[in-house]
């Protein structure tokens, strides 16, 4: 029952069928798996933690869930001692399967890239975890108890689901989680000093054919995206991300794919481009995981009182668009504090250097 009580809402995730179908790979034509000039062995067993870390910076990973480099989270997480190191495949956003799905298709690279980053750090406890709300799976798709030889935890409670994954593993002692991709792509660059020049990005929506999750060379557009998995009808709208967080992309033509895309979704209904007023109805405050009062904080970002929004903590948002989400009057609340967050550190002075 842990977390059933918590603030946030019970999404619907929408991941089949694009999780149970096999991981794809789609690149450019100048594609030839970039590698990178190194001396070190490509042995994992026989590299100190110092040497791998030194392999992730000269392959140039970003972890997907924060674009950390994962060399700089790393040697953070070695001056700081962590007991445990988490991959991270949570995925708790509708439609999006991109880190559950390279976890169960390339189990090895995923689980020795997750023991190379416990090596790093001094080799401390290793997991996965999942979100366990996924109620539209089916038996092809059962998430296994371990990815060979790992153990995977589920995560309860509404979404957002990955603001409270450290409270499962506060037992086993002070944690890290690292993106999933960003370690297969630790493994491969151990194994055969590849640079990581590609993403993982689930294409799906209710205007795609074939949703299913690509590795994609980094820079491809979303309309490429389309081609390869084919489009039903002309979307309303093309977001970039996860259906709750990511970004209405108005050109998909040269909109770029980067480490952080997680998702190319193609939409049919047009209501997250609609504006009405804000009813005042409060249903975002019921919602909000931090406890925080999104309806205030967005009357006073619309009359451009943005000195105020310190007094409701507005700092404290973690982006994750669960106000957005219940608004019935479709006002995007959680854009809105992300453009006000943008402005006011545009404004913050800069801190004149020292003579």
């Amino acid at each position: 029952m842990a977390g059933f009580f918590t603030r946030g809402i019970i999404l619907e995730q929408r991941k089949e069928p694009a999780l149970r179908r096999k991981l794809r790979t789609f690149f450019n034509a100048n594609y030839a798996g970039m590698l990178f000039e190194s001396d070190f062995p490509c042995d994992g067993a026989a590299l100190a933690g110092e040497q791998i870390i030194e392999i992730a910076r000269l392959a140039r990973i970003v972890d997907e869930r924060d674009g950390v480099l994962l060399h700089e989270k790393l040697e953070k997480a070695r001056q700081m001692g962590i007991q445990v190191v988490v991959g991270d495949a949570i995925d708790d956003e509708p439609y999006v399967s991109s880190q559950m799905n390279p976890m169960l298709f390339l189990p090895t690279e995923a689980a020795e890239g997750l023991r190379l980053a416990a090596k790093a750090v001094g080799n401390p406890k290793i997991y996965f975890a999942v979100y366990k709300n996924l109620n539209d799976m089916d038996l092809k798709t059962k998430i296994p108890k371990d990815i060979n030889g790992v153990e995977i935890r589920r995560i309860h409670g509404r979404y957002p689901a990955e603001i409270r994954t450290m409270d499962t593993f506060d037992k086993d002692g002070f944690a890290m989680l690292v993106g999933v991709c960003s370690l297969i792509h630790l493994y491969r660059a151990v194994y055969e000093h590849r640079l990581q020049s590609t993403c993982f990005v689930t294409v799906a929506g209710d205007c795609v054919v074939n949703p299913m999750n690509l590795e994609v060379s980094i820079g491809m557009t979303p309309t490429q995206l389309f081609e390869r998995c084919g489009l039903a009808e002309d979307p309303g709208y093309v977001v970039i991300g996860g259906s709750m967080t990511g970004t209405v992309c108005e050109d998909p033509d040269s909109y770029p794919v980067g480490t952080m895309s997680r998702a190319v979704l193609a939409l049919r209904d047009e209501e997250k481009k609609r504006r009405y007023q804000c009813i005042g109805c409060g249903r975002c405050v019921e919602v909000c995981p931090e406890s925080l009062t999104p309806f205030y904080i967005n009357r006073y970002i619309e009359l451009g009182k943005l000195e105020e929004l310190a007094f409701y903590d507005m700092h404290r948002c973690i982006g994750c668009g669960t106000c957005s989400y219940v608004c019935p009057a479709k006002v995007d609340i959680a854009d809105n504090i992300k453009t006000a967050r943008a402005e006011i550190e545009r404004r913050r002075p800069v801190a004149k250097e020292a003579d």
